[in-house]
């Protein structure tokens, strides 16, 4: 019989194997946070950690109900001591509190593991200028009642007394989705002084316009900026980064009212002012029999925006023709709302001569400021239409005629002289006018054509120049060292390289720059936010503008794109 002899080696790795086995298999979870108690608006650390292998992987939606999880991470370990392997992992979230009091955060599941209950305090929070904070956010709303459809002004603002590297306001949130929101404008940027405190105030605007009844709850509002890491200069040493603060706002609620039964109007427009006007030729004394005369009308509503102003009424009115327009709606926006224009042009062409009347037009609105029905009106005209030799008279007209005579101009002899002219002419005439339409027609479709063509070129070089000039004016901003005029030409050229819709702020452009472009674009913001003045490398910014730009350029090429490149 043979006999086999285990190697050395082997019962030392059973020897390892066994205890790490059982170490292993036994998970303990324990939980703990950074700071207890917290604030209401303070963000800190919550850590889960287990000594050991769980089950799965944690679940930590339960929480949600009393936290805002701001950040996620995890991190593992395994240490050898004496012998003796342990290994540890942690899962480390950044997290907001949501209510004050006496919490107990649930128990998470790590697949059949279950982590033990957490009590967390919170105390509330201030957001009072007066109580010295370093770093607050808040939102102001221009009423506390509205009626539903009008507009509502909501303004969140961020407060810092330090220096920042960057900041983020948050978008707005409301307990409801009838709602249609209309952003006012760029951040804007400027210094207060509260008490014996200097404060930097970023603050953005919106108009809400609830399209429900009842209730309106605006959530709270999260702001989070990150501090600058050393005093002496706004960003440190490159890679180091600053602290970072996070600040919620309280929470609003605004009562939206129905429409009011005594208003009788249809449609329903509630603003603060509604003008209605209407303007003419200067230079139109009276009507001519025959002549088109063009008439505008204008809507300015003083807290409405143009695509809630209703079309002008429009009449038929005997022995005038109507020709209306295409309208032109347009938004005015600024810090106080929105002011809806809408402007409608009609030409009129008397068919008849003699005195016409104009009848009057009137908008119902109701004033917002008031509380009161009111109707915007424009009087009754009566307007004079010279004849021509041989036309026809209003007069003239019997009343069952008057249907049919809109439509006569001049004396109907000359029309029946060419009738019966068109009558006596032969086969080949008519062949000869309809070989005239064809040819016609195909002039037409040539025409229109080039047209086209023409208009795709005026388009492909008017943005071409819209690309250069904001270029332009970025390049001058830069050589002249002008932090602020730089920021605004880096938007506008930005909007014009990526498209409007795409970038609204310099912020929408991190995800489609290189990360040195990135770097100095964070720089030129930063030196806005400091109290002390910071050095900004302009050229740098604008070489990797024109990088990018040149970039962009010759990739268009291959792709057929409007843009030529600007700099060959």
């Amino acid at each position: 019989m043979r006999t086999f002899t285990l190697p050395i080696q082997v019962f030392l790795l059973l020897f390892f194997i066994v205890p790490i086995n059982f170490v292993v298999s036994a998970a303990d979870i324990i939980v703990r946070s950074d700071r207890n108690p917290v604030g209401l608006n303070e963000s800190f650390t919550l850590v889960y950690e287990t000594s050991g292998s769980v089950d799965g992987d944690p679940d930590f939606s339960p929480l949600r109900r009393y936290l805002d999880i701001l950040g996620q991470g995890q991190n593992s370990n395994i240490s050898v001591i004496n012998g003796k392997v342990s290994s540890k992992k942690s899962w480390r979230l950044t997290v907001m509190p949501l209510q004050v009091g006496e919490i107990t955060l649930p128990p998470i599941r790590f697949g059949q593991d279950q982590s033990p209950a957490f009590q967390l305090n919170v105390n509330q929070a201030s957001n009072n200028p007066q109580d010295g904070a370093d770093f607050f956010t808040r939102i102001k709303i221009d009423q506390k009642q509205v009626y539903v459809q009008q507009q509502l002004i909501v303004t969140q603002q961020l407060f810092s007394a330090k220096n920042l590297s960057a900041l983020s306001l948050g978008e707005f949130q409301f307990d409801t989705s009838d709602v249609i929101v209309e952003r006012l404008g760029d951040e804007k940027q400027y210094q207060t002084r509260v008490g014996e405190k200097s404060y930097l105030v970023v603050e953005k605007s919106v108009a809400v316009y609830p399209q429900s009844t009842g209730p309106l709850k605006i959530q709270p509002v999260l702001a989070e900026a990150q501090l600058s890491s050393s005093s002496s200069s706004l960003f440190g040493s490159l890679g180091s980064r600053g602290k970072i603060m996070r600040a919620r706002s309280q929470a609003h609620e605004v009562e939206v009212l129905p429409i009011p039964p005594q208003s009788n109007m249809n449609p329903w427009l509630p603003a603060q002012q509604l003008q209605l006007m209407e303007d003419w030729p200067s230079e139109m004394n009276s009507f001519v029999q025959g002549e088109p005369v063009t008439r505008t009308l204008s809507i300015k509503a003083e807290g409405l925006t143009a695509a809630q102003i209703p079309t002008i009424p429009d009449e038929n009115i005997d022995g005038l023709k109507q020709y209306p327009d295409q309208p032109m709606l347009n938004d005015i926006k600024n810090d106080s709302g929105i002011t809806g224009y809408r402007v409608e042009k009609i030409a009129f062409v008397p068919t008849l001569a003699g005195t016409l009347q104009l009848p009057a037009i009137e908008i119902p609105w109701w004033n917002t400021k008031t509380n009161r029905r009111e109707v915007a009106r424009i009087p009754a005209r009566e307007i004079t239409v010279q004849g021509v030799s041989g036309s026809e008279t209003i007069e003239d007209v019997q009343p069952e005629q008057k249907k049919e005579a809109k439509s006569v101009v001049l004396s109907t002899k000359p029309v029946q002289e060419v009738a019966h002219r068109v009558i006596e002419t032969g086969p080949w005439k008519i062949m000869a006018i309809l070989f005239a339409v064809a040819w016609l027609i195909t002039l037409l479709s040539w025409y229109l054509k080039s047209r086209r063509v023409m208009t795709k070129e005026k388009t492909e070089a008017a943005i071409q120049t819209s690309v250069k000039k904001s270029y332009k004016a970025l390049e001058s901003a830069c050589k002249q060292a002008q932090a602020s005029e730089c920021r605004k030409a880096l938007l506008a050229w930005a909007k014009q390289v990526f498209g409007h819709e795409q970038v609204q702020q310099l912020a929408d452009i991190y995800p489609k720059v290189s990360d040195e472009f990135r770097t100095e674009i964070q720089r030129l913001e930063a030196s806005l936010y400091a109290n002390k003045p910071t050095e900004v490398d302009f050229d740098r910014l604008l070489t990797q503008a024109k990088l990018l730009t040149q970039r962009l350029q010759s990739a268009s090429l291959h792709t057929k794109d409007i843009l030529e490149p600007l700099y060959p």
